[in-house]
């Protein structure tokens, strides 16, 4: 009986739950038109021309940084910062090449992510980008899952909660979308444990972890110059937290220096590293006392808005209020239900981790000379949160502390934030803002050629996404403890 729990269980981790978290992440992928993540009229570009010019798709202008893409790319945001005009001002028809002066050409942001991306590229805008997202959540369940299934038991639910309390609703967003942090979040949730387990596992296993922090390293820095720095920042805390013989630890401490070197590389590659030193705008007036004073108090306003309190989007997608309280519950629930019991070295790793998300911004911000709710967005700061709560999961009776009503009440808090931001987000793009609606293609004046409607797009999402939060539970419940697994010292 036992023997038939584990292998229903072991099938719902490998088949069930990776398919419904796809599909879930297919839906938000179709919840929004071209050039709907925030900065594509930058990152789009990028994209097209991350493997150099290519004629039709990324020309040379002269001597200069300016680039000759498809006008059809140039001409979609048109929606941007207007939540009164939907997606049907965007033609996918439009031909011919326009210049732009911003495509990554002077190497503002590294390489790897635009590259990537860059092979799904083509003349057919629409068909390009919808290509992008898919393999771009597939890429995201695809990592998440073999991570789970490397992990050892113990561990695995630090990443599982970590990923899901901080998905509502810019994660989901931000994943299935052709945005660079999409590998920066994560990385960031793939780094750490991953780099922290190998610390308390042995053999090849040991080697297979720490070449999957490597990895994630490697996607990160090689997307973001602020995701190098959250790598170097999570591996700096999976070895304080793991190690101890540093004798016996040769194949993670080797691996955590390769992550630094990784990361320094990228972020010195990147004329965006500079941030950290110079900030997002140095140009601007320097910041009184007083206004210093303001961010430090208002810094917490980036959390919640990297919950769904900010808009989404291009800033001009409201979420209502029920999405952000509900989702920011969860994550607080879940921050004490980790922080539980903590002692000795997890007690400092807790207390730096949430230190950092209150530093960092606030640190950024004063070199920017920046107030909070301009310049720096919440989605640069929902990597330290994905780090953080994982890190505050790290107990060794977590799956105890995720049982019965606790659960189910995270649960529906997340089942319904989710279907309210898919709901809205896909609404914002069919009918304007002006739309109020259970059936978000009501009236629609823009959707995706040949997709299901709008309403079974929502429906099977949400179902999706609820359906991804049973099968965890399930299979919880009938997975019998590790005992093959290599004993782990206890962080």
């Amino acid at each position: 009986m036992e023997r038939a729990a584990s292998s229903r269980a072991r099938w719902l981790v490998l088949i069930g739950i990776p398919f419904l978290a796809f599909v879930a992440l297919l839906a938000w992928s179709l919840s929004s038109p071209v050039g709907s993540s925030p900065d594509d009229d930058f990152h789009l570009p990028s994209i097209w021309c991350g493997a150099g010019e290519r004629a039709g798709l990324c020309e040379a202008v002269d001597d200069s940084t300016d680039r000759l893409i498809p006008t059809a790319i140039v001409n979609a945001p048109c929606f941007a910062f207007h939540p009164d005009i939907d997606a049907s001002c965007w033609d996918p028809t439009t031909s011919g090449l326009t210049t732009v002066t911003r495509a990554n050409a002077d190497g503002l942001y590294p390489p790897v992510f635009y590259a990537v991306m860059s092979v799904f590229a083509s003349d057919d805008v629409q068909r390009s980008v919808i290509v992008m997202r898919i393999v771009n959540a597939a890429f995201a369940v695809a990592l998440l899952t073999g991570a789970f299934i490397a992990l050892p038991r113990r561990i695995r639910p630090a990443l599982i909660v970590s990923v899901l309390a901080t998905s509502v609703p810019l994660g989901m967003f931000i994943y299935a979308s052709t945005n660079p942090s999409s590998w920066a979040l994560l990385s960031a949730a793939l780094l750490w444990p991953t780099l922290y387990a190998s610390t308390q596992t042995s053999g090849r296993r040991r080697v297979l972890l720490a070449g999957f922090s490597v990895f994630a390293a490697v996607i990160g820095a090689g997307a973001r110059a602020d995701a190098a720095v959250f790598a170097v920042f999570g591996a700096a805390l999976a070895i304080f937290l793991g190690v101890r013989a540093w004798r016996t630890q040769i194949v993670p401490l080797a691996a955590g220096a390769l992550i630094c070197v990784i990361s320094v590389a990228f972020y010195f590659s990147a004329r965006q590293g500079g941030a950290a030193l110079s900030g997002l705008d140095p140009t601007t007036e320097r910041l009184s006392l007083g206004q210093h004073l303001s961010n430090f108090l208002e810094v917490p306003s980036l959390w919640t808005g990297a919950l769904g309190q900010a808009n989404l989007g291009w800033f001009d997608t409201r979420m209502p209020a029920a999405v952000w309280v509900l989702s920011t519950a969860v994550f607080v629930g879940a921050l004490f239900v980790g922080i539980g019991g903590a002692r000795g070295r997890r007690v400092a790793a807790i207390v730096v981790s949430l230190a950092a998300m209150w530093i960092v911004p606030f640190a950024l911000l004063a070199q920017s000379n920046a107030l909070v709710g301009s310049t720096v967005q919440p989605r640069y700061i929902l990597p330290l949160l994905i780090i953080a709560l994982g890190v505050a999961s790290l107990r060794i009776d977590i799956e105890c502390a995720w049982d019965g009503v606790r659960y189910w009440l995270a649960a529906a808090c997340l089942m319904i934030g989710a279907a309210v931001a898919l709901h809205q987000n896909i609404q914002r793009y069919t009918t304007g803002s002006e739309g109020d609606s259970v059936d978000p293609g009501a009236g629609a004046q823009w959707w995706w050629t040949g997709a299901p409607s709008p309403l079974l797009t929502w429906a099977v999402g949400s179902a999706a996404f609820a359906g991804v939060i049973i099968l965890l539970w399930l299979a919880k419940r009938q997975t019998p403890a590790d005992s093959t697994a290599p004993a782990a010292t206890p962080a």
